[in-house]
Formats: C-alpha cells, sequence, structure tokens
C-alpha cells in the first residue's frame, strides 16, 4: 500500500506543474509591495508605504503606459484582488489582459476567456453607463456577440467562450458558425 501511494504522489508531482503552465496570465502577486534585499525598483515607486488598490491601479496604468505588460498585468491583478467592485482597477486590468491577447501569435484560449469574463463583469455590473458600454464594445471586438439586455451571463457565457484544450484557434471579432441553418420559407 505504501508503494502505490509513493507512486501516485511522483506521478502527481511531474503533472501538476504542466497543468498549472497555461495559466501564465494569473500571476503570484504575493511580492508586491515587499522589498527585495533594501532594491526598489523605478516601477515600484508607487508602492511604498502604502499598497492601496488606488496606488496598485496607478502603478499597473504606468507599467501598461510604458509596455511593461508582465508587470502591469501583475499589479493590476493585486488591485482587482484587493478591491474587485472598483470598475477603473478592472478595466485597467482586462485592457492589460486584452492586449497580451492580442500579442500572441498563437493565441491562448484560456486568456481570450478570462478577458471575455472580465469584459463581462464590466458590461454587467459598472454603475456608470460609459463603462458598461465601455466592456459591451470590447465584448463585441472580442466575440463578435453582444450579450442581451435581459441575457444571464451563463448563457451568453455558453455562447462565447472556447475550449481550452486548444481543439479551436481565437479568433477575434468572429462569430461562431451556427451549426445548422435554418431554411426560409417563402410566401
Amino acid at each position: 500500500m505504501p508503494k502505490k501511494a509513493l507512486l501516485l504522489l511522483a506521478v502527481s508531482m511531474l503533472v501538476a506543474p504542466k497543468a498549472c503552465a497555461g495559466d501564465d496570465f494569473i500571476m503570484d502577486t504575493s511580492s508586491i509591495g515587499r522589498s527585495h534585499g533594501g532594491v526598489v525598483s523605478s516601477e515600484q515607486f508607487l508602492e511604498l508605504g502604502m499598497r492601496s488598490p488606488n496606488a496598485l491601479r496607478l502603478e499597473g496604468e504606468n507599467s501598461l503606459r510604458m509596455g511593461n505588460l508582465d508587470r502591469a498585468i501583475m499589479v493590476l491583478q493585486r488591485s482587482v484582488e484587493m478591491a474587485p467592485m472598483d470598475m477603473d482597477g478592472r478595466i485597467l486590468y482586462a485592457q492589460a489582459l486584452e492586449q497580451k491577447l492580442i500579442g500572441q501569435k498563437e493565441r491562448d484560449p484560456a486568456l481570450f476567456n478570462f478577458c471575455v469574463k472580465n469584459w463581462l463583469y464590466v458590461a454587467k455590473k459598472a454603475e456608470f453607463p460609459d463603462q458598461q458600454m465601455q466592456g459591451r464594445s470590447h465584448l463585441m471586438n472580442l466575440t463578435g456577440i453582444l450579450p442581451g439586455l435581459f441575457e444571464k451571463e451563463r448563457r451568453y457565457l455558453s455562447k462565447v467562450l472556447l475550449p481550452e484544450d486548444g481543439s479551436t484557434k481565437v479568433a477575434l471579432g468572429k462569430k461562431k458558425a451556427p451549426s445548422e441553418k435554418k431554411e426560409s420559407l417563402d410566401f
């Protein structure tokens, strides 16, 4: 019995990193706000002394402007973790994810799905109409389909999300081909 358990543990240790390798856009944010041997990089300047979601959002926006996409995603992810209802931070986070998706040669369907979910959250939960319209606009650009006015999130996501196994290529702004064509009736 112990040999089987030991074998199972060894196999799970070998397989576990491969299963998590595809989610490289979700990063460990525990290092944000910590000093690394007294050395502070210029992009950490806003973090010093305060680790508020607003300071992280400003730092993420600055990193996004400077073209440091991975740093922007990590900092904005931390900002969204700290203040999930802050729509400005979530919009910046979704923009950074979308930029990463657009910049990929072989687009990752898991990143596409995550990006769609973030923009759908903005479109449905934003307090201001301009933020809702921004979310809807990005959903249209990504999927080619807008959510209906009273359509539930689950139903919309079932229409637009792609399988994450790589069987379907990510094509931005293209509607899925209908499975059946409806016959037209001539009167």
